[in-house]
């Protein structure tokens, strides 16, 4: 037998060459609770198909997992796609990952109905029930894109015009080929689990496992401001001319990226003075609540916003949530026996809703800083004192949590929520997600402001990740406003701090796979130059050269 050997968990075993990673998962199914749908082999993601020929070390991951669930997502995709085909032969635009699901839109002149999306579900059910294979085969990249273009998916044939490969792999189901940014699954019976609900004018909501969610039922509660949030984002790309990384390299190439700059920056600043306009339209609310999971741009969100309140004859207050923290030596530990860091309990919340409600008493007031070498609050002999014009700007990733802010009426407050929202497609069918904008930017800022390698917030950021569920997304349903940061052209600037970090990630790096993932989206983003970029861009918080300093 030629044998090779394969560790797993520190443990050597031997199997002969050429034996599928399926086959090998047999032996291991039992430490999951889940279906394995995925595997990687000396840090590379593979797919259960691949067959071993050397010597390697082997991990596989359920949907329970950030790669198992990840892989899962995509092929749901490929499911729901061929499904909208069979059924109303058209193509879909799957547009933006919100909350637990993904907002699509089916690409039909014709007007869809809940019968539609009830066919189409009955199609994916079909398909997941025929265990019908999902096969890669490598061809030409300009055979793909002929494929692509004979077929009338444009999108797809003129990305891969930006990709230099000269050949790739392309995802067979069926009678339908696709081409995705990561591994499918092997077979259409690991889709077992998901859910289609219909919103309005032939969009809809394409719900699969979420990491962070137990409940199978793949319910859907709709928030307005968020849906609110990307359809302003797809009017405006639309007004822009650039739905995908296609028409944005074109803009690049052609040299009129300036141009792009400077009207997606008015564009934010439009709609951070209309939210202005809300806020001081109801004279009851003397406090903005400001939150936002990691690197949505919350500093110069408040710092901006501080402004453009100045503008308008107001007094605002910045006071961080983060002054309020328990001094390090009384703080309650969590389950690892260390400080908690991340949840309320990590608040003085007595001291925040007794400072504030002084405040708003016009009383004067003597402030905490935070001091987070020493580990506890300092307190200077500089005096807070609201007058009538004064408004009290409140940035933490705890603003909008009840505890922190229970003995102020309701009516004081406004509440905003800031993320950047999905940028920009690649095609119909791949996306750049707001998770991953929002890492490249922590990326870049880490290894500026704390030489931090991009494998080190690789491996932050699940943590990062999972902070964020419990202390924020839980109450974004609570916006009076969603603020959407992301800008149509920072992909390109981002590329050209990120993709040197991220080819730092070593090969024998746990992290390696993610990294490659990320390099592999910026290959169909040409870079930009930062020259043009304003220095009160919120892209500036994170590449460097901004006017508001922390």
């Amino acid at each position: 037998m030629d044998a090779i050997t394969i560790k797993y968990k520190n443990e050597n075993y031997e199997y002969e060459k050429n034996t599928t990673l399926l086959e090998v998962s047999e032996k291991f199914k039992g430490d999951f609770k889940d279906r394995i749908i995925v595997a990687t082999v000396d840090n590379r993601l593979s797919s259960l198909e691949s067959k071993l020929t050397r010597n390697c070390s082997v991990n596989f991951y359920d949907i329970n997992s950030v790669l198992g669930n990840r892989t899962y997502l995509r092929g749901v995709y490929f499911l729901f796609s061929k499904a909208v085909k069979d059924v109303i032969n058209c193509d879909v635009k799957i547009m933006h990952v919100i909350e637990k699901g993904t907002y699509c839109e089916v690409l039909t002149n014709e007007l869809i109905s809940e019968v539609t999306v009830e066919k189409i579900k009955i199609r994916m059910r079909e398909l997941s029930e025929s265990k019908l294979p999902i096969t890669k085969i490598m061809v030409s990249r300009l055979d793909a894109i002929d494929y692509f273009d004979k077929i009338n998916q444009k999108d797809k044939a003129d990305s891969l015009r930006f990709i230099s490969n000269s050949s790739i792999s392309l995802y067979k189901l069926g009678d339908t080929l696709d081409y995705f940014y990561g591994v499918l699954p092997c077979n259409t019976s690991y889709f077992d689990k998901f859910n289609v609900k219909y919103l309005k004018d032939n969009k809809v909501i394409l719900l699969a496992p979420y990491l962070y969610d137990t409940d199978d039922k793949l319910k859907y509660e709709k928030n307005d401001m968020l849906i609110g949030a990307v359809e302003k984002h797809d009017r405006y790309l639309e007004a822009l001319g650039i739905n995908t990384s296609v028409e944005l390299n074109r803009t690049i190439s052609n040299g009129n990226y300036g141009e792009i700059i400077r009207i997606s920056e008015s564009l934010q600043n439009n709609r951070m003075f209309e939210i202005v306009n809300k806020i001081t339209k109801n004279k009851d609310t003397k406090m903005v609540l400001i939150t936002g999971p990691s690197s949505s741009g919350k500093t110069t969100t408040s710092k901006k916003l501080s402004l453009f309140l100045r503008s308008k004859g107001y007094d605002p207050i910045p006071i961080s949530v983060d002054d309020f923290y328990v001094n390090l030596e009384d703080r309650v530990l969590n389950d690892k026996g260390e400080p908690e860091k991340e949840s309320i309990d990590a608040i003085d919340t007595n001291q925040f809703n007794k400072k504030i409600s002084e405040l708003l008493n016009g009383e004067k007031v003597h402030l905490p800083r935070y001091n987070f070498i020493k580990g506890k609050q300092e307190f200077s002999d500089k005096v807070t004192k609201m007058n009538e014009n004064s408004i009290l700007i409140i940035e933490g990733i705890h603003a909008f949590n009840e505890k922190l802010t229970e003995m102020i009426p309701d009516g004081n407050k406004f509440k905003l929520y800031i993320c950047p929202l999905t940028p920009l497609n690649v095609d119909n069918h791949n996306l750049f997600t707001s998770n991953d904008n929002r890492l490249l930017r922590r990326i870049v800022r880490d290894n500026r402001t704390r030489g931090v390698s991009a494998s080190q917030t690789l491996a932050l950021w699940r943590s990062v990740r999972d902070a964020e569920e419990t202390t924020i997304f839980p109450y974004v349903k609570d916006a009076d406003e969603v603020l959407n940061t992301s800008l149509v052209y920072e992909l390109g600037v981002l590329r050209t701090y990120a993709e040197p970090l991220l080819f730092s990630v070593s090969e024998d790096d746990v992290n390696y796979d993610d990294a490659i993932r990320l390099i592999n989206l910026f290959r169909v983003i040409l870079g930009i130059p930062s020259d043009d970029v304003p220095n009160d861009s919120i892209i500036r918080e994170f590449i460097g050269g901004s006017c508001f300093k922390e």
